[in-house]
């Protein structure tokens, strides 16, 4: 079993400076709602590589230097699902996600070096790789991850279970019921099963989800609560190290030298705060930072690639835009109004009038770039003479009045797109009537079931089409919490199946003929569209791509710089 970590070292970890912070990253512009900044809010980690003695020094000189809109809430996994920029370059997970050439992506190892999956597709046998160590220096066991993922279905605050829930005994331990997952069993130090309720062959694709991420047991658990907010105790086996955290001003990440896949060629990260992306701009410009994600500079994206055409990288995101309409709420029970509607909605005008066109449409819930992508799906045709003729076959010659739900966080863009469709919506006769309230009603209006109309936004956790389809048609409860309240069970139940088709391309198939039958013949939501990600990246930047999965948080280990 795994060596046990000095008590000395334990007593000064848990005696080390902490320091915590609120607030995240994300499509809307994050709020700072408490910071604890005891003794001026910094901390730094010990250590003697020279990546941390020149940042104990001040010297990040030869650093990659990239911004955050806001600091984030912690660099613990288990506790955010939206701060993961630290977390992608502290961790490594069993397995991750690598684009090919083609678009495509596969699932490849990474801390497990291979595995096999059982006859019957319920338990697999993982082997983990030799050689790998903790930024403490301790070895990487089975134990290790048998207590990740322990920890990550209960500890308090737990967001990421999700994940999780399909392995044997999840639910026990999620509910209290259990302290161990019954499902994970130990066979040595470097072999370990998990056993699942049923087959699930988005299973390997879950565990590549940052929230998956391996933890060190016994540092771990000697931080504390102080695990993902003192620099110092946050430990993990990935390319970088957590040195400093000064709160609302920087965060500071070492090379990992020891790194399992080789040292990256980066000495360091400096992650710098700065909430106006105006300042972003500029900065960029003047050469003080080397990566900006454009979309928080939505309207500079045009002057950018004008000023900078080959300084600006995009990559497609596997996500799509979606309008809703409440089945539970007349007259969005009838299917030809939903048609209507679908057929109203000038999709490629509101794309080109916010990103310029940078983007494509959707035609059904898996976007382009996701595993499973249906590129036959029938077409939604934009026809508002088509739209009214509808309408008046379903008994609303004259159109009819309703509301669409937005959230006061969403972004400008979020706000002018729904005024953009208010105004195509009243081409046909529908009085749209635009209901903003803040966050937390919104939130829970939407989970109640009783938003009328909303739109939004759904990036891929994980590169498989489950993860899209399930999430808003797989059952009553998901599909009521996105206010969408679809209410044909049989086609939830065939969700439910299909994730248990053990042969691919009869899984495949399956979802292709769901998503026709969802959205092209039942008419359960728009899809919108998917858009382009752009990034400004400096000169001296080698290596850049952009995020596979459309999030602005980025894996810099492959990256390099050139002075």
């Amino acid at each position: 079993m795994k060596k046990r970590i000095s008590l000395i070292l334990a007593a000064a970890m848990a005696a080390s400076l902490a320091v915590s912070g609120c607030g995240g990253s994300g499509d809307t512009a994050a709020k700072n709602d408490s910071a604890d900044t005891t003794a001026a809010g910094e901390s730094s980690a010990g250590g003697e590589s020279a990546g941390a003695a020149a940042e104990a020094s001040g010297d990040t000189a030869g650093f990659l230097v990239v911004p955050l809109i806001a600091d984030i809430q912690t660099a613990d996994v288990h506790k955010t699902t939206k701060d993961y920029e630290l977390p992608l370059n502290l961790y490594d997970r069993l397995v991750d996600i690598q684009v090919k050439e083609d678009g495509s992506s596969e699932i490849v190892p990474s801390l497990a070096e291979s595995w096999e999956i059982s006859e019957d597709a319920l338990t697999y046998t993982f082997h983990l790789r030799d050689g790998v160590k903790f930024h403490n220096g301790a070895d990487l066991t089975a134990e290790d991850v048998e207590y990740s993922f322990n920890r990550q279905l209960s500890v308090e605050g737990a967001v990421n279970v999700d994940f999780l829930t399909q392995v044997k005994g999840a639910d026990e331990l999620i509910e209290g019921t259990a302290d161990k997952l019954e499902g994970f069993e130990l066979v040595d130090d470097k072999t370990f099963k998990m056993t699942l309720t049923e087959p699930y062959a988005g299973f390997l694709a879950c565990l590549s989800t940052p929230g998956c991420s391996i933890y060190d047991s016994e540092a771990t658990e000697a931080a504390g609560d102080q695990f993902g907010l003192d620099p110092a105790l946050t430990v993990g086996t990935g390319p970088f190290k957590f040195t400093s955290w000064t709160i609302n001003d920087q965060m500071v990440l070492t090379r990992n030298e020891d790194y399992w896949n080789g040292a990256s060629k980066l000495p360091g990260v400096v992650v710098k705060v700065v909430p106006d992306t105006e300042t972003q701009r500029m900065m960029f410009e003047n050469g003080e930072l080397d990566l900006v994600d454009l979309d928080f500079l939505p309207d500079a994206v045009d002057d950018f690639t004008a000023r900078y055409p080959e300084q600006i990288i995009s990559g497609p995101r596997v996500g799509t835009t979606y309008f809703t309409m409440n089945q539970n709420l007349p007259p969005f029970d009838n299917v030809t109004v939903r048609k209507a509607i679908q057929m109203a909605i000038d999709r490629q005008g509101v794309l080109d009038a916010m990103y310029g066109g940078r983007g494509q449409l959707e035609n059904g819930i898996f976007p382009h770039g996701l595993y499973g992508f249906n590129e036959n799906l029938p077409a939604i045709e934009y026809n508002p003479e088509k739209a009214k003729e509808l309408l008046a076959e379903a008994g609303y010659p004259d159109g009819f009045d309703m509301v669409i739900g937005a959230d006061s966080s969403s972004s400008d863009a979020v706000s002018q797109a729904l005024e953009i469709i208010q105004a195509q919506l009243a081409e046909i006769g529908v009085n749209a009537e635009i209901k903003t309230m803040d966050e937390s009603t919104w939130l829970a209006t939407r989970k109640a079931g009783e938003l009328g109309s909303f739109m939004s936004t759904w990036t891929a956790d994980y590169n498989d089409p489950d993860n899209f389809i399930y999430t808003f048609f797989g059952n009553e409860e998901n599909t009521k919490m996105r206010s969408l309240n679809y209410p044909d069970t049989a086609v939830m139940e065939r969700v439910q199946k299909a994730r248990s088709i053990v042969d691919p391309e009869e899984r495949i198939a399956e979802y292709h003929a769901l998503e026709e039958k969802i959205v092209s013949e039942d008419a359960a939501w728009v899809p919108m569209y998917s858009r382009l990600h752009p990034f400004a990246v400096s000169k001296r930047v080698q290596g850049f791509t952009a995020p596979w999965n459309g999030l602005s948080d980025c894996i810099f280990y492959e990256l390099s710089l050139s002075e």
